[in-house]
C-alpha cells in the first residue's frame, strides 16, 4: 500500500476516525492501531509481517533479561548478532554469493553458486535498526526495559514510519506513549502542512523527474554529457523530494496521532561542509551511525588518523545498509573519504572554516557537486552504468547544449535549488504551522491544485523502500 494511492487514503481516514474514539493510548488503542498497522504491512506481505514480530519477541525478551544477569554483554550480544543476522540472511546472501562468484571467475574457477530465491522484507533495515537502538539503550542504562509486550509490538509496528522511517528511537517513542502530548490545533496544522507539502514533493516533483533521470541511467551509453549532467542533479532533487517527502508525510501523521517524531531533513543541499550535510540529510539514520557505530569505534577520542579511519568504517557501513551493492559500498566510501579529508581541512586550513561572505558559497557550491558525484554511484545499479555515466559528463566541453532539449530541464532545476535556499532560510513550513485560517487554507489549496494539475500518469514507489 502506498502513501501515495487512494487506497492509503481511505485507509488512514478509516484509522483516524476509529482511533479518536477510543480511550488515547489506551489498550484497546494499542490493539487497534497494531492490526491497522498489521493490515497496512501486510498488502506488501503478510508471511514478512510475522518476520516483525519474531525480532521484536526477541528484543523484548532479551532487554527485559538484561538487568538479571551476571554477563548483560553477552544478551546484547545476542541481540544484535540476531538483527544483523536476519538482516545479512535476506538483504546481503545473494550479494556475497555474486562476489564469491566473481572472485572465482576472476581467478579461473570452474564453479559457480546459485543465488537463492530469496525476497527483502519492505522496511527490514529500518526495523531491524530500531529495535537494535531499543536494547542498545537498556543496556547501556539509557532506558528501562518495557514490561508489555503491547507497547513494544506498538512501537514496532506503528505504521507511519514502519516502512522508511524516520528511525525513531524506543526512548523517543514510549516517552510519549506513556506522557500523552496534548493534541492541540497547531501541532495538528503543522501535521497537516507536513503531509500536503509531502505529498506534493513526491508526486509533483520527484516523479515528473523520474524520466529524465531513468532516461540516463537505464541506457547511458546512448547519453549525451549534457544530458548526464542534468540527469545526475535531477537525481539529486528526485531522491530528496521522494525520500523527504515520504518522512514529511509520514511525521504529519504520526503527529495527528499525537505523536512528535524527529525531523529527518533540514534542507541538506545548503550544508557548507560534509558533517552539516549528515546533519541534514536523513538525520534519524545519521544520529544513529554516530551514536551506536562511530562512537563505539572511539569516534574522535583518540587523534586525527583514527578518526579518520573512524569516519571512513562508519560510512562504508552505512553504504552498505543502504544496498547490497558495491555502488553502494563506494558511494559510502565517498562520503567517509569526504568526512575524513574535510577533518584534516578543519584542522591545516583556515579557508574551510572561515564564515566570511564569500567562503561559505563557495563551500556550499563545492559540498552540493560533490555530492552529487557520489550520487551517480547510489542510483546506478551496475558500476560499469556509473563509469559511463563520468564518462559521458567527462566529455561535456567537446559538446554544445542543446536549448530545446535541455534547456527546461536546467531552467527548472535551478529554481529548484533557489526554492531550496530560500524555504532553508525562511523556514516556511514552520510559518505555515503558526499561520492564520485563511493562510493555512490558502495553501492546502495550492497543493491539492498541484497534485491535480501536475501529477504525472505514472507514480513510482518511494525510492527507500527498497532499503
Amino acid at each position: 500500500m502506498l502513501f501515495n494511492s487512494w487506497h492509503f487514503v481511505a485507509f488512514l481516514l478509516v484509522v483516524l476516525s476509529v482511533a479518536m474514539w477510543l480511550p488515547r493510548y489506551g489498550t484497546a488503542w494499542k490493539l487497534f492501531i497494531i492490526g491497522a498497522s498489521c493490515y497496512f504491512y501486510g498488502q506488501w506481505s503478510y508471511l514478512y509481517l510475522g518476520l516483525i514480530f519474531v525480532t521484536a519477541g526477541v528484543d523484548f525478551t532479551l532487554a527485559q533479561r538484561l538487568g538479571r544477569v551476571m554477563r548483560p554483554g553477552r544478551l546484547l550480544a545476542l541481540s544484535i548478532v540476531a538483527n544483523l543476522g536476519v538482516l545479512a540472511v535476506f538483504k546481503y546472501t545473494n550479494f556475497a554469493i555474486q562476489s564469491i562468484n566473481g572472485v572465482a571467475n576472476a581467478a579461473g574457477a570452474a564453479f559457480a553458486i546459485t543465488p537463492l530465491d530469496i525476497v527483502l522484507p519492505v522496511g527490514i533495515s529500518f526495523y531491524t535498526f530500531q529495535n537494535m537502538s531499543y536494547t542498545i539503550d537498556v543496556y547501556r542504562g539509557h532506558l528501562k526495559p518495557r514490561t508489555s509486550i503491547l507497547d513494544y509490538a506498538t512501537f514496532t509496528t506503528f505504521f507511519p514510519q514502519l516502512l522508511a522511517g524516520p528511525i525513531v528511537r524506543a526512548s523517543e517513542f514510549f516517552g510519549q506513549l506513556d506522557k500523552p502530548n496534548p493534541i492541540v490545533w497547531r501541532d495538528l496544522q503543522y501535521g497537516l502542512v507536513l503531509i500536503a507539502a509531502g505529498y506534493v514533493k513526491k508526486v509533483v516533483l520527484a516523479d515528473n523527474l523520474a524520466p529524465s533521470v531513468d532516461a540516463v541511467f537505464n541506457a547511458p551509453a546512448s547519453a549525451g554529457a549534457w544530458q548526464s549532467l542534468l540527469a545526475v542533479y535531477a537525481f539529486a532533487f528526485q531522491i530528496y523530494f521522494d525520500f523527504s517527502g515520504y518522512t514529511d508525510i509520514a511525521i504529519g501523521m504520526a503527529l495527528l496521532f499525537g505523536f512528535k517524531f524527529p525531523k529527518n531533513f533540514d534542507y541538506p543541499y545548503m550544508a557548507s561542509s560534509f558533517q552539516e550535510f549528515w546533519r541534514r540529510w536523513h538525520m534519524t539514520l545519521s544520529r544513529w551511525l554516530r551514536d551506536y557505530l562511530y562512537i563505539s569505534l572511539g569516534g574522535n577520542r583518540h587523534g586525527l588518523s583514527r578518526t579518520m579511519a573512524n569516519l571512513m568504517t562508519t560510512m562504508v557501513l552505512g553504504g552498505l545498509w543502504h544496498g547490497a551493492s558495491w555502488n553502494f559500498v563506494i558511494w559510502g566510501a565517498l562520503h567517509g573519504a569526504y568526512l575524513a579529508i574535510e577533518r584534516m581541512l578543519l584542522v591545516r586550513m583556515a579557508w574551510w572554516r572561515s564564515t566570511n561572505v564569500f567562503a561559505k558559497p563557495l563551500r556550499i557550491f563545492i559540498v552540493f557537486h560533490l555530492v552529487c558525484f557520489a550520487w551517480i554511484f547510489f542510483r546506478a545499479t551496475e558500476f560499469s552504468t556509473s563509469i559511463t555515466i563520468i564518462k559521458n559528463i567527462a566529455g561535456i566541453f567537446a559538446e554544445r547544449p542543446t536549448a530545446l532539449s535541455h534547456g527546461s530541464l536546467a531552467a527548472g532545476l535551478t529554481l529548484l535549488f533557489i526554492a531550496h535556499g530560500v524555504m532553508s532560510r525562511w523556514a516556511i513550513k514552520d510559518r505555515l504551522a503558526n499561520a492564520n485560517a485563511f493562510v493555512f487554507a490558502g495553501f492546502v489549496t495550492v497543493m491539492i491544485l498541484l497534485l491535480v494539475w501536475l501529477t504525472p500518469a505514472k507514480s513510482a514507489p518511494f525510492i527507500y523502500f527498497q532499503f
